[in-house]
């Protein structure tokens, strides 16, 4: 069977499309899956960083509006203290579901623990305000530290989740560059194998006919010229001979 020239090149070069389609797909699906794998860990980190600085804040508030009533203004100071305290309790529950990392749920329970602690000395300082003031306030701000301690506990566990993914992330993209890389090296490989291909079997058979043909001297009957190749060139060379032949037979006949 003939195998026709632009069959067999227009298979090396849909070859060569297939195997960069791949390597395409493969830097596709890796990112895709990278994204997904990342994205909301990564999220999640954010958001119990955030709420953390929200707790920050709302304990530092609350250390405020307890000197405002030691110094006199109870009505503001208690409405900064229960703003501050309302804040504190909803970060923490989206803190809490904001929890991915591993031993986060043990330092969550840590802080509820200490605000449970600051909380309760924070009431008995609102209610005992006389004799003890100095001391009683002194309790309470010690409080206050551990529990903005263990906040930012949080905050060092979620920071330092944060860098891991994007250090992972940077690793991985390195991967995921990989196929394209491969590709483009197999590209050139297969590029030379091509050209070799289409040097040996078409561009060589064509010079030898074109020699042959130069060189041909009657009365012989065909080119002396041997085409391996089963396609056109073949072909044509079967044709030259054929034409020679019938060229000889009327001559003699003339």
């Amino acid at each position: 069977m003939i195998k026709k020239l632009k069959v067999k090149i227009f298979s090396s070069f849909m070859l060569l499309v297939f195997m960069l389609l791949i390597a395409g797909l493969m830097s596709i699906w890796e990112l895709r899956n990278m994204n997904n794998s990342f994205s909301d860990v990564i999220d999640n980190n954010y958001q119990s960083i955030e709420h953390a600085l929200k707790v920050i804040y709302a304990l530092e508030r609350e250390d405020s509006g307890i000197l405002m009533v030691y110094l006199g203004d109870g009505s503001k100071g208690l409405s900064v203290i229960h703003a501050a305290d309302s804040t504190i309790q909803k970060s923490m529950i989206e803190i809490k579901k904001n929890a991915t990392e591993k031993g986060e749920e043990g330092v969550i329970k840590n802080i509820e623990s200490e605000y449970r602690t600051y909380s309760a000395l924070l009431d008995s300082a609102i209610l005992n305000k006389t004799g003890t003031n100095e001391m009683v306030y002194k309790t309470l701000h010690n409080q206050f530290i551990k529990t903005k301690t263990e906040v930012n506990f949080l905050m060092e566990l979620n920071q330092t989740s944060m860098y891991s993914k994007a250090t992972e992330m940077h690793n991985r993209l390195y991967q995921t560059m990989m196929p394209g890389i491969v590709s483009i090296i197999l590209a050139i490989i297969f590029a030379l194998l091509l050209n070799f291909f289409i040097s040996r079997y078409f561009v060589t058979p064509l010079h030898k006919l074109i020699d042959a043909t130069k060189n041909y001297k009657p009365p012989l009957t065909n080119l002396n010229v041997t085409i391996n190749s089963e396609d056109e060139l073949k072909t044509l060379k079967i044709e030259i001979d054929n034409l020679i032949r019938r060229v000889l037979s009327y001559c003699k006949s003339e």
